[in-house]
């Protein structure tokens, strides 16, 4: 593995490989940006793959389809279409929250009004 590369670095929490689990990315404005992949979940963080011209912010919004989460993460680094997120507030339910922007993303369709 060649160094500077995701796996070759040391981590702080064990992550777990997932597959298939979907997510969708807002911006710190509960703007939804796009639609993601997760990957290798930690506690920390995680990897995700969105599409490769998508740009982001310094920091996003990111809700956990399977979990029903939301946390706040900001960006780490970046490959192509792969990303990774480092939590700056842990995942929380989405129950917790109550702006109807962030509570539309755990809607199976939606559409951005702005």
């Amino acid at each position: 593995m060649a160094a500077g590369t995701p796996d070759s670095e040391h981590r702080r929490h064990p992550r777990r490989r997932t597959r298939l689990r979907t997510g969708k990315i807002a911006d710190a404005d509960n703007r939804f940006l796009s639609e993601c992949t997760i990957f290798d979940v930690s506690a920390g963080g995680a990897r995700l793959m969105v599409p490769e011209h998508l740009n982001l912010p310094a920091e996003i919004i990111l809700f956990d389809d399977l979990e029903k989460t939301v946390a706040l993460a900001s960006v780490r680094w970046r490959r192509g279409n792969q990303v990774g997120i480092q939590y700056e507030v842990t995942p929380a339910s989405l129950r917790y929250f109550a702006s109807p922007k962030l509570r539309s993303l755990a809607q199976r369709y939606y559409a951005r009004t702005d």
